[in-house]
């Protein structure tokens, strides 16, 4: 089953790029490439017809497993042009985080088969522990097993859940409040982590988040890494004190785990159903 390998967002580091489709090619997979794959225009990767219509390209040579080289910004432009509903029909899964989040969430909408938030060909597929991890779950060997271990101090508060994986990056996930691509958090298991934002500001999103509304239903709120969020200096126990602030009160809350723009980037599903169990201490795909 072939893999297409897509550029939505910026332009990529070709030599960062190789290293990783070297990695993809050893999975033994085709890999069909979108035109526009390493093309420049500023901060996107070209012109945001070429951004779309190289992924629209390589679902119609058959690939499925689609993943992006890198994030940056520019999913959320292609928003109101991708054909959503011809994707979800076609079971298209996307691989990514970051920026991906923008593409991520609705696509797994309306019976939309499973997205992967995860490493991309650029970044954080060359980590073998990534890798490995993404591999197994492409290849169907994480259905229905565990996802995350955490240890104890990982636990900001107890309680078992079950919902909808959704979330993502907090800064993209919050510019789709509003709009027709806004998850539905009504029993979910939301994912949060972030890079290079001030303290102040994951804490301006979470509370406009909070304020919305949109977390009152909410089954969980789990947190990844904070890469370059600065102060760093009791940054943890602040990012525990948010998330404990924004969910709903006895949702259960687990904080650090290996998810998002830090070295240990652990691929796991969005739209599937997960289960968090803070006494076994592990987040499974149910």
């Amino acid at each position: 089953e072939p893999i297409g390998v897509v550029a939505l967002s910026g332009p990529v580091d070709p030599r960062k790029l190789d290293q990783g489709l070297e990695i993809l090619r050893g999975w033994g997979h085709p890999i069909i490439e979108a035109a526009n794959v390493r093309d420049e225009r500023g901060y996107l990767a070209g012109p945001d017809g070429a951004r779309r219509a190289g992924f629209e390209n390589v679902v119609a040579e058959g690939a499925r497993w689609i993943i992006a080289v890198r994030g940056g910004f520019g999913c959320t432009r292609l928003l109101p042009s991708v054909p959503l509903e011809a994707f979800r029909s076609r079971g298209v899964s996307l691989i990514g985080f970051s920026d991906l989040t923008a593409l991520l969430n609705p696509l797994s909408f309306e019976g939309g088969a499973v997205q992967i938030h995860g490493p991309m060909v650029a970044a954080g597929l060359s980590r073998p522990s990534n890798a490995e991890r993404l591999r197994a779950l492409v290849a169907g060997e994480l259905t229905g097993g565990v996802l995350f271990r955490f240890p104890e101090s990982s636990i900001a508060r107890p309680g078992r859940a079950t919902g909808t994986a959704v979330g993502g990056n907090l800064s993209v996930l919050t510019s789709l409040l509003g709009t027709p691509w806004e998850p539905d958090f009504d029993g979910a298991v939301v994912y949060l982590e972030e890079v290079g934002e001030a303290l102040y500001r994951l804490d301006r999103m979470l509370t406009h988040l909070r304020g919305s509304g949109r977390l009152r239903n909410v089954k969980a709120l789990i947190g990844g890494s904070l890469r370059g969020c600065r102060p760093a200096t009791g940054r943890s126990d602040q990012w525990r004190g948010m998330l404990l602030e924004t969910a709903p009160p006895d949702v259960p809350v687990v904080v650090g785990l290996p998810f998002g723009h830090g070295a240990s980037n652990l691929a796991f599903p969005i739209g599937a159903r997960v289960e968090i169990d803070t006494d076994r201490r592990h987040v499974t795909w149910s």
